[in-house]
Formats: C-alpha cells, sequence, structure tokens
C-alpha cells in the first residue's frame, strides 16, 4: 500500500491539543503590557514630605520604562486624555473605578499607592490592579533609601513579565528623606573640665560644667560636625612624638534619631607632659642588718621627637650592708650603648647619682638616715621633653 506524505488528520489534532495545554497563552500574553502608573498619596497630615510622591514616581518611571515586556504610558498623554473628560489622576485609583480609568487610558495595569514616613523611614504601599480581571495586588517596602523603591519596582515587573529584574546596584542606596526634614540627632560631651568654651562647627555653644560623670546634651541636625573645647593656652591636648600643643577638636556624623558619644581628653599642659616626660620609676626600704640583695630589671622603650624607636633596660642590684649602708651596681642600655656604675650610700648618710645617656636622664636616691632602715628610689626621664615646654 503507498502511503500519504501528509500527516493524518489523527496526529494533527493530538499536537494541537498537547500545545494548548502546555502553553495556554492569551492574547494579551503575547504582547506587551500597558501599565499606567497613578501616582502617590501622602498619608501625612504635614504636607512638608510631599515631595516623596514626585520622588517615587520619578524612580519606579526610570526602572519600569526600561523594562522589556512593559509598556509605562506617558503621564503628559494620560493628563491630556483625563483633561478632555474633565477627570484627574488623583480620583481614578480606587477598585471602583480601576476598569473605568483603565479602559480610558488603554492600560491593561493600573499601578500606585501611598507613602508614610515613619521617623527615618518611608514606608511606601502599592496596590497593582488588572483592569481585565479585576484582581488586586497589594505589596508595601520600608525603607530610607531609593533602594525601598527599586525593590518595589522589581515586584511589579516580575509580576507584569513573569520575569526577575534587578534595579538596584552599589549607587541606588541614596537617602530619599531631605537632611533638613530627618528628625535630629545629639552629641553627648562628657568632659572633666569646668568653664571650658564649647564650639560646634565654630559656633560657640556654651560651657562644660566639670562633671566628667554627665554629659552635655547638644541636639544636632544630622550629617558632618566638628567640636572643639577652649580652656585657655595652658589646656588641651599634646600631639606625639612631635610634642605639639593643640585645642581638642574631633570630627563626626550624626545620624537621624542616634547619639553619638565623645569623650574630652583636654587637659593641663603640664599634667600630660610628666606623663611622656617620667619613663619609669619605683622604690624600695631595705631593713638594716639584711644581707639579702635585690635584683631590679626593667626595660623601656618610647619614640623620640623625630619618631625614631628608643628602647633600653635598666638593671639596679641593690646590696645592703652590715653596718647599715647601701650598695648598688647599676647598668643601663640605650639602644646599643651600656654603661655600668657601683656607688655606695654610707651609714647616716644620703646619695644622690645621676647620668645621662642620650635622651634619658637616670637619676638614684639613696637614704642611709633612718636608724633601721634605708630607702632608694630611682627614675628614667627623657631630656627631650620637660614641663613647662608649652609656654616656650
Amino acid at each position: 500500500m503507498k502511503k500519504s506524505g501528509k500527516p493524518s488528520v489523527f496526529l494533527t489534532t493530538v499536537c494541537l491539543i498537547f500545545l494548548c495545554v502546555i502553553s495556554p497563552l492569551s492574547a494579551r500574553d503575547l504582547a506587551e503590557v500597558r501599565l499606567a502608573l497613578i501616582g502617590f498619596e501622602n498619608m501625612e497630615n504635614d504636607n512638608q514630605h510631599d515631595y516623596l510622591s514626585s520622588l517615587i514616581s520619578a524612580v519606579l518611571t526610570d526602572d519600569l520604562s526600561n523594562t522589556d515586556g512593559i509598556v509605562l504610558l506617558e503621564r503628559d498623554r494620560m493628563d491630556a486624555i483625563l483633561s478632555e473628560q474633565k477627570l484627574q489622576i488623583s480620583g481614578l485609583f480606587d477598585e471602583g473605578s480601576a476598569a473605568e480609568a483603565g479602559k480610558l487610558l488603554g492600560s491593561d495595569y493600573l499601578a500606585g499607592g501611598n507613602f508614610l514616613v515613619i521617623g527615618t523611614e518611608v514606608l511606601v504601599d502599592i496596590t497593582l490592579i488588572d483592569i481585565e480581571t479585576g484582581r488586586v495586588t497589594s505589596f508595601s517596602g520600608r525603607g530610607n533609601s531609593e533602594d525601598t523603591i527599586h525593590l518595589a519596582a522589581e515586584k511589579i515587573a516580575r509580576l507584569l513579565t513573569g520575569n526577575p529584574h534587578i534595579f538596584r546596584s552599589a549607587d541606588s542606596d541614596k537617602p530619599i528623606i531631605k537632611d533638613s526634614l530627618l528628625p535630629p540627632g545629639s552629641l553627648k560631651l562628657f568632659s572633666p573640665l569646668s568653664g571650658a568654651r564649647i564650639y560646634i562647627d565654630d559656633e560657640f555653644y556654651g560651657y562644660t560644667t566639670g562633671n566628667s560623670r554627665v554629659p552635655v546634651e547638644i541636639e544636632l541636625k544630622p550629617g558632618p560636625h566638628r567640636v572643639q573645647t577652649d580652656l585657655g593656652r595652658e589646656f588641651g591636648v599634646v600631639i606625639e612624638p612631635e610634642i605639639l600643643f593643640r585645642k581638642w577638636e574631633k570630627e563626626f556624623e550624626i545620624e537621624s534619631g542616634k547619639s553619638v558619644t565623645l569623650e574630652d581628653p583636654t587637659r593641663h599642659f603640664n599634667d600630660t607632659l610628666y606623663r611622656i616626660h617620667k619613663i619609669l620609676g619605683d622604690s624600695r626600704s631595705f631593713n638594716n642588718g639584711s644581707s639579702t640583695a635585690c635584683n631590679i630589671q626593667t626595660d623601656f622603650s618610647f619614640q623620640d621627637r623625630e619618631g625614631f624607636p628608643i628602647s633600653g633596660n635598666l638593671t639596679i642590684v641593690f646590696t645592703p650592708a652590715d653596718d647599715g649602708g647601701l650598695k648598688a651596681q647599676v647598668m643601663l642600655k640605650y639602644d646599643y650603648d651600656r654603661k655600668v656604675w657601683d656607688i655606695e650610700c654610707e651609714p647616716d648618710k644620703t646619695l644622690e647619682f645621676e647620668q645621662t645617656i642620650g635622651f634619658v636622664d637616670l637619676r638614684i636616691d639613696i637614704d642611709s638616715t633612718y636608724t633601721n632602715r634605708t630607702s632608694a628610689s630611682w627614675s628614667l626621664w627623657r631630656n627631650d621633653v620637660n614641663q613647662g615646654m608649652f609656654s616656650e
């Protein structure tokens, strides 16, 4: 029997049924979706945030107008059509009039909603209405940057096209509330000073109280600021290692609704210089008649005023004498230099011993005038730093 070159009617029918089952496309599925973006209403009584309505619409328009499968109706064209009918867009977006509005504008979907500013964030509610079916889809987002709006655009694009879209980027997290409208933050300044002048951004604010446990609280707008305290020419901070004298100041950033805590390190320059000037120091008493030696070893390090590191070691071996005096063998290492001295304080006498290596002065004082004991003290001092040098 000769076979026909045409497919059988049965096979053709089966194929058509199969295609209909796995791909139930409607006429609208095969075309681009037309979207009318109606707008967003400010739910606050205060109109200072009304500008967000235009901002939200602008970001959504920018995202969705560049999305394949979506045709965004132009706002000017929608206004012109509605003007002919003596209608306004703001009065059309509700479930009862959505179908009429959609047909009038020639759109498949209407999108719009409202927003509410809550502290430093914006709550955006969006409603998407299918003109053909009347189906309503609602979702919301809350945040303080444009990413909140970009995320809403991603949801709309996925609902209308069935495909995922990403509109957020590393540069899209711009704040959406104007700095001037954000709730203020505050600076909590702890200071031990009494009566020091406080300057904020070079403007006089007030005085410190002298209570280091209770801060001075200063309300400030969000953004960068600078604080400075001034108690006269003898007070401030010492810059190391150069040993420079400055009034304390600090730059900081205030976030809306949050506080920054700072502690004022201002001190009398001599107090700070004494700490820098003295490298180490200690003392010891020895009972007369004791023959037990005492070995003292201490490492030290610092940076000189040019920033070069200095390190060393002080070793002292004290040996009490039977008759009440005190002997000491002293070794001072200073970087690669080393010096050794043998000293002795006789009974009922005092001894002052001083030596210098580089930027270090060594001082040892021994007092054997006590009845039953001998005392000794030792210290190292930097000779490139001294108290009072801030006034030179």
